[in-house]
């Protein structure tokens, strides 16, 4: 594991917008509390259906998520990827 950019943050969530926490950490950079449970049903889903990698690289931004806290939308976030 390694620390995820901005750029790579969003590229990761990208095809797992879910209208709710995931997609206001794509689309803003902001993290609510929910975040956290979400991004970890998203990664165990993922790993279910067979997914590993993928479900690796969800658990990269949930530690993202974990070390950066909850935050409001970041300033300049859209003009990332």
């Amino acid at each position: 594991m390694r620390d995820l950019t901005e750029d790579e943050v969003r590229e990761i969530l990208r095809e797992h917008r879910d209208g709710g926490a995931i997609s206001r950490l794509y689309a803003t950079g902001e993290i609510t509390e929910d975040a956290v449970p979400v991004l970890g049903m998203l990664s165990t889903q993922l790993e279910e259906d067979g997914r590993g990698e993928d479900a690796e690289r969800v658990g990269d931004v949930l530690n993202y998520v974990l070390v950066a806290g909850e935050r409001p939308p970041v300033v300049g976030w859209v003009g990332k990827v």
